[in-house]
């Protein structure tokens, strides 16, 4: 909604909750005139300084003479703000403040309950009552408090300083009583939250043009490091195998440094840098509303990055990339006495200190293949949250007697308390009901740290014996490989539905737990597959004999594979291909029992699966 001309937001509450950040980022973001501090309303505060602000205040002052002080600064303020002839004004402290901060003084050094002070200060502008009436009317009053308990406010905003005073303390205790008698209903709790976080909070409640931030709602990845340290290729591996959006924080800056007719933006304390940074980080995810996940490079800047956590909180990931200085040197192709001056400039800007504070930090002194895994368990720790599998006995599987018997012995030989097998499953046709006998494989999924492979080799020739002439499909995988998203389309959708609970496992370890890959991470790998289904598929039906089986599964596979790309999920092979005969309208009759004369009617059915996928790669006529 537009906001009327000659209004005056103002923002107030205790001493590090924010008022002067928040009224900053507002005055930016909607162009709003900032009225500036309220010793430039009164000259008598020049004095008070010279002599020392604080003896002045608690001790040597009259009140009188501080509330006179007070109330005319104020006044002063508020009366400059109304005579702005159109748009926004903002105030780092409303009135609220004038009231609050005069009584909290007043328990302070006249030792008074709360409501004496309250009393006492209401006495003491009592000649400035009419004006502080009007001016109160002319503002739009934010009250941001630590918490709504005055004790836990009063010790947060203690808890920023880095030395506190027994007055001191006191002071902010009273002031937090004061602010939750006086504050109403325009109020916004901060506590642990991010900056940006409030300010999205206030944003909405104000109703100006600008719209609350969403770059909260995002994820943003910074990447720091030293020269030659891998933050380029970290960047480009994010934006092309995880679809991250790639920004250069220098670029963010200069767009900022424009929009705010800035002369040199590094010139600015590195906390309103931040704070500038961040806003052409919302700008563009304004603009960019389909876009979930930013990286931004290079963060040369201690300073800045502890800056940005403030602002964007557990929206902001910082990355730092680690390697030793011989092989930095050895990136460089203009030798390492370049890369030894680049970090000379880096370490003065504290860019080796942002490891200290990085949450994920990563040793790039290998192989690219490494880094790109090391970014990926980064990327699926945030987006793939862990489940414990829902176990089930063997038994409830409906399997015939002897397929029982196998995965009964296979629990036990593998399951011993010094083994580091995690998880044991069915997949396939055996898990959900769907068995064919003379038909069927029974599908095995493991997952198991490394050492734990001789084990499993050891134990299966016994447990084969149990099987008879079904054929076992074996799958061995780490935890490693589950979390950084190592795997084929098939074992992600598996893992997917082991986490989801539809899938059961027969044995799981106590705490053991599984990443649950999110559907569009399994869709854009279920399309790289299809290719290569494709490619087998037209392979078994130019081999001689017709392996039915081979075809029947090959196909339905590829039906599967074009069904989750609409995000169509079916599980069992005849229902995806009763499902693609829908959406392609002209398949033969889908078998029910592939088992039994229908040689023929799968070959045309797998002919025409393929021919719809390649037509599907045919330009449209």
């Amino acid at each position: 909604m537009h906001q009327p001309p000659n209004v005056t937001v103002a923002f107030s509450g205790p001493d590090n909750v924010g008022k002067t950040t928040h009224a900053r980022l507002f005055q930016r973001r909607n162009g709003a005139h900032s009225l500036g501090p309220l010793d430039d309303y009164d000259p008598r505060w020049q004095h008070a300084k010279n002599i020392g602000l604080s003896d002045w205040w608690f001790r040597t002052a009259p009140i009188a003479h501080l509330a006179d002080i007070l109330a005319c600064s104020y006044l002063a303020r508020s009366a400059a703000a109304r005579a702005i002839p159109d748009g926004l004004a903002v105030l780092d402290r409303g009135m609220t403040m004038l009231h609050a901060s005069l009584a909290a003084t007043a328990a302070v050094r006249e030792d008074l309950t709360a409501d004496a002070a309250a009393d006492h200060a209401q006495h003491l502008l009592a000649p400035y009552a009419d004006e502080i009436t009007r001016a109160r009317q002319a503002e739009h009053e934010i009250v941001l408090l630590h918490d709504i308990a005055p004790h836990r406010g009063a010790e947060m905003a203690l808890a920023r300083e880095a030395t506190v005073t027994p007055t001191y303390r006191r002071y902010q205790h009273a002031l937090h009583l004061q602010l939750n008698r006086l504050c109403g209903n325009q109020v916004i709790v901060t506590k642990e939250r991010s900056i940006l976080d409030v300010h999205a909070d206030l944003s909405a409640r104000l109703a100006t043009d600008a719209a609350p931030p969403t770059i909260t709602t995002r994820w943003i990845i910074a990447l720091g490091g030293l020269s030659e340290c891998g933050k380029s290729t970290a960047g480009h591996h994010l934006q092309h195998e995880h679809g991250v959006t790639r920004l250069k924080i220098g670029y963010l800056l200069d767009l900022a440094a424009a929009r705010h007719q800035l002369i040199d933006i590094y010139a600015l304390p590195v906390a309103e840098q931040a704070e500038l940074l961040a806003l052409e980080l919302d700008a563009y995810a304004h603009a960019h509303h389909y876009q979930q996940a930013f990286s931004i490079e290079s963060l040369h800047s201690h300073g800045l990055a502890a800056e940005l956590r403030k602002l964007l909180g557990g929206a902001l990931t910082t990355v730092y990339l680690d390697a030793h200085p011989a092989v930095r040197a050895s990136r460089s192709t203009r030798g390492p006495d370049d890369v030894t001056e680049r970090d000379r400039i880096k370490r003065a800007r504290g860019a080796h200190r942002v490891r200290d504070i990085a949450q994920e930090i990563i040793d790039n002194n290998r192989s690219v293949a490494e880094l790109g895994h090391a970014l990926d368990r980064v990327m699926r720790d945030r987006l793939w949250p862990r489940h414990s599998p829902r176990v089930v006995p063997p038994a409830e599987l409906g399997l015939p007697g002897h397929l029982t018997s196998f995965l009964d012995h296979l629990v036990a030989t593998l399951t011993r308390p010094d083994d580091t097998v995690g998880l044991i499953a069915v997949t396939g046709s055996g898990a959900r009901g769907k068995y064919l006998d003379g038909w069927s494989d029974l599908d095995v999924l493991i997952v198991a740290d490394p050492p734990a492979l001789p084990a499993i080799g050891a134990a299966l020739p016994q447990a084969r014996e149990r099987l008879a002439d079904v054929k076992l499909g074996l799958t061995v995988l780490t935890p490693a490989e589950c979390q950084a998203g190592a795997l084929t389309s098939r074992l992600l959708y598996t893992l997917a539905q082991i986490a989801d609970g539809s899938l059961p496992a027969i044995w799981a370890a106590p705490r053991f737990t599984v990443p649950h890959p999110d559907p569009a991470t399994v869709t854009a790998y279920t399309r790289r597959d299809g290719a290569t289904a494709a490619m087998d598929l037209r392979r078994l039906l130019l081999r001689e004999p017709i392996d039915v089986r081979a075809v029947y599964k090959v196909a339905a596979l590829l039906a599967k594979i074009v069904l989750r790309c609409k995000g169509e999920l079916h599980a069992a092979d005849a229902d995806a291909l009763v499902a693609f005969a829908k959406l392609a309208g002209d398949l033969p009759t889908v078998p029910s029992d592939p088992r039994f004369g229908a040689t023929e009617q799968v070959t045309a059915m797998a002919g025409q699966v393929l021919a719809w996928w390649l037509s599907s790669l045919e330009p449209a006529v």
